[in-house]
């Protein structure tokens, strides 16, 4: 029987300079070799901001919905807010000043598409 394969999104390249591993939820700035590695809720709102790469917006009722209370979680848009500043920390921690969104009138995220590349691997089955 021949081999069936199928890309699995393996994570994604940020700015040429930084990696994103999903299995890890590890942030590896790949020039200085500095690493962070995210919690499970901060590593699903970063996924999910990436994730929204190719509608460019994000807005903040759908990531509260999506990140937090459909895993039983409240989280008010303070508590939102400071959880994207935890991620922004993230990216200084392993020497990164961009980041790859910005806030967008006060009720969403703008992600740039451009600053992001998604890296796939082959997963092959019998």
């Amino acid at each position: 029987m021949p081999f069936v394969s199928d890309k699995v999104l393996y994570g994604y390249n940020i700015f040429q300079s930084l990696e994103y591993r999903i299995s890890t939820r590890t942030l590896i700035n790949i020039k200085n070799g500095r690493i962070k590695r995210f919690g499970a809720t901060k590593a699903r709102l970063f996924e999910y901001l990436l994730a929204g790469m190719d509608a460019g917006v994000v807005y903040d009722n759908d990531i509260i919905v999506h990140v937090f209370e459909d895993y039983g979680l409240s989280c008010s848009k303070s508590y939102l807010l400071s959880m994207i500043k935890k991620i922004q920390f993230a990216f200084n921690s392993v020497g990164f000043e961009r980041y790859p969104f910005l806030r967008l009138n006060g009720k969403a995220y703008k992600v740039e598409k451009d600053a992001l590349e998604r890296v796939y691997v082959v997963k092959t089955s019998p």
